[in-house]
């Protein structure tokens, strides 16, 4: 009985957790999915009410705005900030890892440090910088901003995963004639699959939802992302709240799609980390 009673609790303890978690989605759904009147009413109607249910809002955001053209922008921004994450933060955390010497430990700290400055303080010099090579209205220097912001705590997730690795393996490696770079390849990326996930869906979150390096470094209109696209649905005396969260919700389809891609990776991560 009182196994039954402790499963019970744990059970009852993860569907509320569940819900709470996906109240948010929920509540976005029901707002893109009534009319602007019926969002407005109080109290607020936590079920649906059928006689004010709509799709107006996601046919004037695909039709009267360019919200297509905001996710592909932000789309490509976020796939490139990730293959330039990992190829920059797997080699950093490996060279971390596996170096002893005083110079690579110090580049370390610096480089942790560098995670603590806010992207305000990131924002002036990237901005000269941008405009000093012609790269301002250009997705490269939203990239840019991103990785200034994400690719330190990066290194340090491949870091630590580096070090779990044993140096017997790569040892084994070198004996049998690969060379440092093939071993890594070879024997030490295949275990580091888990926190290559963890890394890419990092970087992918931090760079879909970036809206300050966009706002600055792009001009708007069609060649902005969907974060700074749905803060311009947003008006200096009126909110169309069915249009906003119709946009956020387009905008959290991505979001999922990358974890539902990437959560066998990250459940082995996590487990593998309670050993």
């Amino acid at each position: 009985m009182r196994r039954r009673a402790l499963a019970g609790l744990q059970w009852a303890g993860i569907v509320a957790a569940t819900l709470f978690a996906l109240l948010p989605l929920y509540w976005m759904g029901l707002t893109s999915l009534s009319r602007a009147n019926a969002v407005l009413t109080w109290p607020p109607r936590l079920l649906p009410d059928p006689g004010n249910l709509t799709l107006d809002a996601y046919t004037a955001v695909l039709t009267t705005t360019s919200a297509l053209r905001w996710l592909a922008n932000s789309t490509g921004i976020t796939v490139a900030s990730i293959l330039v994450a990992l190829a920059v933060s797997v080699p950093a955390g490996y060279a971390l890892s596996r170096s002893q010497g005083r110079e690579v430990k110090v580049m370390g700290a610096v480089l942790l440090i560098s995670k603590m400055l806010p992207a305000t303080v990131l924002l002036t010099p990237l901005y000269v910088l941008a405009r000093a090579a012609g790269l301002l209205d250009n997705p490269a220097a939203v990239v840019l901003g991103n990785l200034s912001f994400a690719v330190p705590l990066a290194t340090w997730m491949m870091k630590e995963h580096f070090d779990k690795v044993p140096g017997d393996i790569e040892e084994a490696a070198w004996i049998d004639g690969c060379s440092r770079l093939r071993g890594l390849w070879s024997v030490v990326l295949p275990q580091a699959r888990p926190a290559m996930a963890a890394v890419t869906a990092y970087v992918g979150v931090v760079s879909w939802n970036d809206f300050i390096f966009a706002r600055t470094l792009l001009t708007g209109g069609d060649s902005t992302t969907v974060t700074v696209g749905a803060a311009m649905l947003i008006g200096e005396y009126n909110i169309d709240w069915p249009r906003v969260m119709a946009l956020a919700l387009l905008a959290t389809v991505p979001v999922l799609a990358m974890f539902a891609l990437l959560h066998r990776q990250l459940v082995r991560g996590m487990s593998s980390g309670m050993h």
